[in-house]
């Protein structure tokens, strides 16, 4: 955590003569968390992103007079992100509203608004941390309405806004002045760094979802549980261009008639994949879930898509993913809650994607072998037929496998040197 008010943690010079910028105050218009900075040589003002959430590792500066992003990290997203928010600015009221649960004395802010769903719920799972280990702090969380329904039991304040994802990078001058007036009459105020990666010891997923993940036992079932993760936008399509010949893959992907392609290839393949499956396991439960429209699947495979999500909807989606042997996605946001549900996953990786590797997946703190073996990244360009054999593997062998793994299983070993106690085995 950082200090916030009176006067927040900051340390940005002037692009223009080098001078040390001076921290006036601090202000929140959004997701960007901010100082209000000048330079007492040339005078000019800045905004500067306080060091939380993805600016904790890059923080960038922005010259309020001319609107330039200062961006000495290369990250142009982020300051096109700073940039356009700052040139569009709102000073319309939002549906902003507050549940107190006791008073509060030291206001600690989680600020997890943004335009993206990873991002907000990553920045949310931080919560766990200061509840269970700062307790002299008061948590508020600044919610997003959507993931309302996932805040865990021990927070102090939840201010839920309703502000869509897709204007989640707005900067809105009246929330701005809205968060300062409720917090600027407590003497201090810190603010959650908002780690986009929280440490995987540090995330019971129950406590976010209500939701128990997989437990071991159910490997013992007779009808393994598979489910595919669905999306309209990133789909199971081979990507075998490189070069040029990939730029002109990708451009016509974006066209109405490649994103047909896309979907009935993504179609054709998921299909495909479960009809392997079934002939190995016949009894199998194989479903299809996320954003969607319902149809075009055998009546054997059960379709849980939808075009709207709300809380029933995602509470139903972590109970499926909870009961699944396996699930099975294209990389994306997409897998986060589903990864840290289901007993294994199978992540099918696009050539642009092996950069970003791990950030789409929730982890539970376990040792490094059995999290290679629950956890598989594959290329796209898999065939279904490959897919099925790794597939058919993890529900074949899981448990041997960790069985052998476990250290926790040789415990009444009680002579040999090599079995530590207190070892425990994986919380799921």
């Amino acid at each position: 955590m950082i200090k916030l008010h009176p006067i927040p943690n900051s340390d940005f010079h002037c692009p223009h003569d080098n001078q040390q910028l001076q921290v006036i105050t601090w202000y929140i218009p959004g997701m960007r968390n901010l100082a209000d900075l000048k330079c007492l040589l040339c005078g000019r003002e800045y905004y500067g992103d306080l060091q939380a959430g993805q600016a904790l590792y890059t923080p960038l500066l922005l010259e309020k007079n001319s609107g330039k992003v200062y961006d000495p990290f290369n990250v142009s997203w982020f300051a096109d992100w700073f940039q356009k928010s700052y040139a569009n600015r709102s000073n319309k009221p939002l549906d902003f509203s507050e549940e107190k649960f006791r008073p509060l004395q030291r206001p600690l802010l989680l600020n997890c608004l943004d335009t993206l769903y990873g991002h907000s719920l990553l920045k949310l799972l931080n919560a766990q941390y200061y509840i269970d280990h700062r307790p002299d702090l008061d948590l508020i969380v600044l919610i997003p309405k959507i993931f309302r329904w996932m805040i865990p039991d021990g927070v102090t304040a939840i201010w839920t806004v309703d502000l869509p994802l897709k204007q989640g990078i707005e900067w809105n001058d009246w929330l701005g002045a809205e968060i300062y007036k409720r917090l600027e009459k407590y003497k201090e105020v810190y603010l959650s760094v908002a780690y986009s990666h929280p440490h995987p010891q540090d995330i019971s997923i129950k406590r976010f979802t209500r939701v128990r993940p997989f437990s071991d036992i159910s490997w013992n079932n007779q009808v393994p549980v598979i489910s595919y993760i669905w999306r309209d936008d990133r789909t199971w399509v081979s990507t075998s261009g490189i070069g040029f010949k990939r730029v002109i893959e990708q451009k016509i992907r974006t066209t109405n008639l490649g994103k047909k392609l896309s979907f009935y290839q993504q179609r054709s393949k998921v299909i495909k994949l479960a009809n392997f499956l079934k002939k190995k396991f016949p009894q199998i439960d194989f479903a299809i879930v996320g954003l969607g429209e319902k149809g075009d699947f055998p009546k054997w495979i059960k379709d849980m898509r939808t075009k709207e999500v709300n809380t029933d909807i995602e509470r139903e989606w972590c109970g499926r993913y909870g009961e699944s042997n396996v699930i099975i996605g294209v990389h994306g946001s997409n897998m986060l809650l589903p990864s840290a549900h289901a007993g294994t996953v199978v992540e099918l990786v696009p050539e642009d994607r092996w950069g970003n590797i791990i950030q789409d997946l929730l982890m539970e703190d376990l040792d490094c072998r059995e999290s290679l073996y629950r956890f598989r990244l594959i290329p796209i360009n898999i065939s279904p037929q490959e897919l099925s054999i790794i597939v058919s593997t993890l529900i074949e062998k899981y448990l041997t496998i960790v069985q052998l793994m476990r250290r926790s299983n040789l415990q009444h070993i009680s002579n040999d040197p090599m079995v530590k106690p207190g070892i425990v085995e994986s919380k799921k």
